[in-house]
C-alpha cells in the first residue's frame, strides 16, 4: 500500500511539473506522501503572525499534519496566478498562507482543518514589530516598517485590498475570518486560541507536553496594550470589525466564539 501511495505522489509531482506548477521543495513532497499514505489527519490553515510556524515545524506533529502546500490548491492555474502576482510586486509567494476556500475540496473533505486565531489588536502590533525586525535585518524596505505605530496603521490604505496579500505577514491586512470561512461565511476550521495555545494545542492534538514556541519577535517582551491610545484602538476595531464580531474579541480578550475550547 505504501508503495502505491509513493507511486501516486511521484505521478502527482510529474503532473505538477508538466503544468508548470513546480514543487517548492522536499517539504511539499513530504506533505504529498503524508496525504497519499493517509497518515495526515489535519490540514493547517496558517494565518500569518499567529504562531503558525510552531505548528508547522513541530516534530510531534510530523506526518500527521499538512499545511496549505501548492499541491493542495484547487487548481494549478490558481497557484501560477498567486506566484505571478506576488512576483510582479517583488513579494514572496507565501503559498502556505492560503485560505480554506483556496484549497481542493477533496482535501478539505478528508482532513480536519485547524487554525489559530489571535486578538486583532495584539496581532497588529506583532505585525508592526515583525516589520521593524525584518527591516533592521536588511530583508525589507524600511519604508514598510515605520518607527511610529500610527504610521504603520496607515498602510492599511495601501495594502488592505491588494489581491493575494492575505499571503503576506506584514502587508496583509485581510481579516482572520477570510482564512477560515467558506464562500458563504461559515467557519470551516477548528479554531485554537493564540493566547491559550499551549493548553489548546496539547488537548487538540493529544500531546504529552506543549509545543515549542517559535516567535521571531518574542526576544523583547512588549504588552501590546501599551502601544495604543483611544484613536488607534478604534482604528483597529473598525478595520477588523468582522473578526471582532465573528469571534467575539474585545481589546484585551482572546476569541470567545467559534473556538474549539472556551475554558
Amino acid at each position: 500500500m505504501k508503495g502505491v501511495a509513493r507511486r501516486r505522489a511521484v505521478r502527482a509531482e510529474r503532473r505538477c511539473q508538466q503544468t508548470g506548477a513546480r514543487l517548492t521543495n522536499l517539504r511539499e513532497l513530504r506533505a504529498m506522501l503524508d496525504w497519499h499514505l493517509g497518515s495526515a489527519h489535519w490540514l493547517f490553515i496558517h494565518i500569518p503572525k499567529n504562531a503558525g510556524v510552531s505548528i508547522r515545524k513541530a516534530p510531534e506533529l510530523s506526518g500527521r499534519i499538512v499545511s496549505a502546500e501548492a499541491y493542495f490548491y484547487r487548481s494549478r492555474a490558481q497557484v501560477r496566478e498567486v506566484r505571478a502576482a506576488m512576483a510582479a510586486k517583488g513579494e514572496h509567494h507565501g503559498i502556505q498562507h492560503a485560505r480554506w476556500r483556496d484549497l481542493d475540496p477533496k482535501v478539505t473533505a478528508r482532513l480536519a482543518a485547524v487554525a489559530i486565531v489571535r486578538n486583532p489588536w495584539a496581532r497588529t502590533v506583532s505585525r508592526w514589530r515583525f516589520a521593524r525586525l525584518v527591516a533592521a535585518q536588511g530583508k525589507s524596505d524600511p519604508a514598510d516598517a515605520p518607527e511610529r505605530f500610527e504610521a504603520f496603521l496607515e498602510q492599511r490604505h495601501l495594502y488592505g485590498h491588494e489581491p493575494f496579500f492575505w499571503h503576506r505577514a506584514i502587508k496583509g491586512w485581510y481579516p482572520q475570518a477570510d482564512y477560515v470561512t467558506d464562500e458563504a461565511g461559515e467557519v470551516r476550521a477548528d479554531l485554537l486560541r493564540f493566547e491559550h495555545l499551549d493548553r489548546d494545542s496539547t488537548r487538540y492534538f493529544g500531546l504529552a507536553a506543549p509545543l515549542r514556541r517559535r516567535n521571531a519577535t518574542a526576544a523583547t517582551r512588549l504588552d501590546y496594550r501599551d502601544v495604543y491610545d483611544a484613536r488607534t484602538i478604534q482604528i483597529v476595531a473598525d478595520w477588523y470589525a468582522r473578526d471582532i464580531e465573528l469571534f467575539d474579541f474585545d481589546f484585551d480578550t482572546p476569541a470567545r466564539r467559534h473556538t474549539r475550547y472556551d475554558d
